[in-house]
């Protein structure tokens, strides 16, 4: 059974971080380094690697015309869908108000 402190209070959690200086370019040469010593045997996991390594270098080498079309796509895309969105909205409100008065008088008759 733990014993109730009264009198004496908790101390204060310490944080110790220690900083460290991160180079990709480094990072990356090693990286490289390692799976060309890797790719000389027949390891699925290097092979793995060496694939997931060269896909993040292909979509992080495209070009800013590749994205620019892109990005035109998008906004071409986006104009269509309001479009379609007025025409849709004013195609109901015009049915809205063609057919109201003709479900009114309806109703009315009905009662």
């Amino acid at each position: 059974m733990a014993f109730i402190r009264v009198f004496r209070t908790p101390k204060h959690s310490k944080f110790d971080y220690n900083p460290m200086y991160w180079n990709p370019e480094k990072e990356d040469l090693q990286e490289r380094l390692e799976s060309v010593e890797k790719s000389n045997t027949d390891d699925p996991e290097a092979l793995k690697a060496r694939i997931g390594r060269g896909l993040r270098h292909r979509t992080a080498g495209i070009s800013s015309e590749t994205r620019g079309f892109r990005s035109r796509q998008v906004q071409k895309s986006n104009k269509t869908l309001v479009i379609v969105l007025i025409v849709l909205m004013i195609s109901a409100l015009g049915l809205l108000f063609y057919l109201a008065p003709m479900i009114q008088a309806a109703t009315e008759t009905a009662i």
